[in-house]
């Protein structure tokens, strides 16, 4: 679904996601933990890892409302940057 890398920095932003749980694609951020200090950490963890900018539009509640959705923001990014 994603790589190794995103649930890495994913779940150091997770304090209620256990070691051993596995990451639900559909799981609301918010019930996991992630507030909205953890999710400025978040962001800024994922454009350093991804050598990505995320734009301003895009820092929505949409975008950070679970796993899938902010993985796909950070895959389009990563992807455009090759190109």
């Amino acid at each position: 679904m994603w790589s190794d890398e995103f649930e890495t920095v994913l779940r150091t932003h997770l304090p209620l996601l256990a070691k051993e749980e596995e990451v639900d694609p559909d799981a609301a951020l918010a019930r996991l933990g992630l507030d909205s200090l953890g999710t400025v950490g978040l962001l800024v963890e994922l454009e350093e890892t991804f050598a990505i900018v995320i734009p301003d539009e895009s820092l929505t509640a949409e975008t950070f409302a679970t796993p899938r959705s902010l993985w796909g923001t950070v895959e389009q990014l990563a992807k455009a940057q090759v190109r």
